[in-house]
Order: structure tokens, then sequence, then C-alpha cells
């Protein structure tokens, strides 16, 4: 019984080191936070509430959306979509995806915002970044009017903070010399951890903050502000994340809340040039 019983113990230890430790990181998600959020199936996102007068509901994506998901996600109570425009992948680089999306997302009623993830580690600089995603939307006739930077997961940033600053500013520095209104996506901690708290970014700039407990449904937070606390030079948010990893209108996205009222309707996006504009929809008044 005793030889059985150990040759059990070490069939299970063969099996156990067989299964895959690796840990899969959802989008937006520091790896070095102490709760780690293992691989999560999108399960159907609840219902945008309709009696919330305070806030208005939008999603963030990274994927190619076509018009007729769009037009549901207007449907299905949100306002607006945030738009990856650049990947970071390699020495990172524009995203295409984010032209037909954009399009799509204004045929469908949808206010848009975009956001880049860039590259830190890259032999570009920030600024050079930021030129290749103006100049990929403007060659198709997308005037841009702002941008979020997204500053995330300390992991994937330099460990100097003064090296992680200096690249922020080449970006937030070009996109000012573009008319453009900029605004980062980060949180409390990955602020502190990848610029050391660094203040002085820029009383103009906006903030959109994340806050989860795990990727679905049983990790959202509260779709308002009251859980935030100031840092960095920041007293007031504009955009919160309180949900990742979910599915609307059979698309993985994340949910976001804005103050109501600090967003411009979606027909402004279309001047009388006849351009199509992207960003500027959500303001830093509260």
């Amino acid at each position: 019984m005793l030889l059985k019983s150990v040759a059990l113990i070490s069939v299970l230890a063969v099996i156990a080191q067989s299964v895959p430790a690796t840990v899969k990181v959802l989008p937006f998600v520091d790896s070095s936070l102490p709760v780690k959020f293992r691989q999560v199936i999108a399960e159907a996102a609840p219902r945008v509430p309709s009696n919330l007068a305070s806030y208005a509901f939008g999603v963030d994506l990274s994927v190619p959306t076509s018009l007729s998901q769009l037009q549901c996600v207007k449907q299905a109570g949100y306002s607006a979509v945030f738009v990856r425009a650049y990947n970071p992948s390699g020495q990172g680089s524009f995203d295409q995806n984010a032209c037909s999306t954009i399009q799509n997302a204004y045929n469908a009623g949808l206010g848009t915002e975009i956001y880049m993830t860039p590259q830190p580690s890259s032999s570009k600089q920030g600024y050079q970044q930021l030129d290749e995603i103006y100049q990929g939307l403007t060659q198709v006739g997308i005037t841009v009017r702002s941008i979020w930077i997204q500053v995330t997961s300390p992991t994937n940033w330099p460990s100097n903070a003064n090296n992680n600053v200096n690249f922020i500013n080449s970006i937030v520095s070009r996109a000012r010399q573009y008319g453009m209104t900029v605004g980062i996506y980060t949180s409390y901690y990955d602020w502190n951890q990848i610029t050391n708290g660094w203040s002085s970014i820029g009383n103009d700039v906006l903030l959109w903050y994340w806050n989860v407990l795990g990727g679905g449904v049983n990790g959202e937070t509260p779709a308002n502000f009251a859980d935030f606390r100031a840092f960095g030079c920041w007293t007031v948010p504009s955009v919160k994340q309180f949900a990742q990893v979910e599915q609307v209108c059979q698309l993985t996205v994340n949910r976001d809340v804005y103050a109501a009222g600090t967003m411009l309707k979606a027909a402004d996006a279309v001047q009388e040039d006849g351009k199509m504009y992207t960003g500027g929809f959500i303001s830093g008044n509260q």
C-alpha cells in the first residue's frame, strides 16, 4: 500500500509539472500587481443602466470592428468607443485597424477617442511614435483632436523613472505641437511605479484611470468615480475603466464611464470641410 501511495504521488507530481503555469495578463492589467488575473473567457457584460444620469458609458478595444458590431454597441447604450491607434509589438507601429474602426464608429453614431500603447523600449522616440499615428490617420482623411497615452504595466517599462518621464513628455510635447488635447491612461500604482509619481506633466492633461478586481463581470468595480484618489497632478479624473474582458455585441472589450455632459455629440465629428474628426469628445470639465 505504501509503494502504491508513493507511486501515485509521483504521478501527480509529474502531471502538475506538465501543466503550464503561465498567467495571461489581460489588456491594461499590470502583471506585478498582488492579484494575478488568470485567463478569463469573456462573458456577456451586464446591461447599461438606463437611469444613471450622472455617467455615460463607453468601451475600449484593440481589435478590428465592423459597422454592424458598432451599431449594436450604440443600441446597447454606449456613447463612445476608445480605439487603439498604436500597437506596441516589436518596435511599435501604427495600428491600421484604427482607420476603419473610427469610420465605422462615426457611421454608427458613436463618439471616438484614440489611445496609443507606446513602446518605451523602441529605438523610436515617443514623439516619433505619435507622428506615425498622426500621419496614418491624416492620410485617410481623419483629423486627430486628442490622444490618450497608455502608461500601465510597469514590467513593460524600463526601470529608470527619469527616462520614462522623458519618453512620455516627448509624446505630450509633440501632441501639443499638433494642437491635440492629451490624456493619460494609468492608475495610482502604475503611475508611481513607472514615473515615480511625476506631478508636473501639466494641468491640461486629462486622466483616464483603471480600477478592477479581476477580469470579467465578477471583477468589476462600481461604475463611478467614488474610488478615485488623487495622484500625480490629478485631483479629478475624466474617465474610469471599471470592467475588463467582457463581451458586448460579440466583441471582447473593456468598459468605461465618464461624466455625462462632458462629451460632444457624435455629429460634431464632421464639420463643414467634410473631414472626419476623432478625439476631443470627452473633456476635463466636471
